[in-house]
């Protein structure tokens, strides 16, 4: 009985040929730039493979889609730090402008009127020594608000770019091919990918 069922599978498997595989990348995530698997991170030989013979991705596109990310981050950390800068410049010289008013204000309250009962016409000028500060810091906030919106628009384009690679390399499929009879060494079971 044993006899009838392997001639069976042998002759099955010669009539079939050789039968198909498939498997899928499922761990691949993208964190930051980089690419990880299994809570490791791929090399450029491993994206590379999980790219081959495919027309979607490249590996030069993996490499722009990190630069573009990169370049976007720091663009956040340069045009961060300026708009923060504008705003305190700013803070400061609204609270100097305030105080230099209210002191402004105080003074001629107290000195109109002696000046006023000495005959001579009170000179109520008032220019501030903040306002040149004032302006640099609403400028440089505003232009760090700007930066800030691009370094968004960069980042988030080449991060949405590197999390579909992700999702392409973890929904391809790697061929496999599975083969049962005479091999190149002898008889069995033959596995490639």
């Amino acid at each position: 009985m044993k006899y009838i069922i392997a001639a069976l599978i042998l002759s099955l498997s010669l009539m079939c040929g050789n039968m198909t595989a498939s498997a899928q990348y499922s761990d691949v995530y993208r964190k930051g730039a980089d690419l990880y698997m299994n809570m490791t991170k791929l090399s450029e030989e491993q994206i590379s493979g999980m790219l081959a013979g495919m027309q979607e991705y490249t590996i030069e596109d993996v490499h722009r889609y990190r630069k573009g990310f990169r370049t976007g981050k720091g663009l956040l950390i340069g045009f961060g730090s300026l708009t923060g800068a504008g705003l305190f410049t700013l803070g400061v010289s609204a609270t100097g402008m305030l105080l230099e008013g209210a002191a402004f204000g105080i003074g001629t309250m107290l000195t109109v009127p002696f000046q006023a009962l000495g005959g001579e016409s009170p000179d109520i000028s008032y220019e501030s020594k903040f306002r040149g500060a004032a302006v640099a810091g609403l400028y440089a906030a505003c232009a760090g608000v700007l930066g800030l919106a691009a370094g968004t628009a960069v980042l988030c384009a080449n991060r949405n770019r590197l999390d579909k690679v992700a999702d392409y390399c973890n929904g391809r499929t790697a061929g496999m091919n599975l083969a049962f009879g005479a091999c190149e060494n002898g008889f069995g079971l033959k596995l490639e990918f």
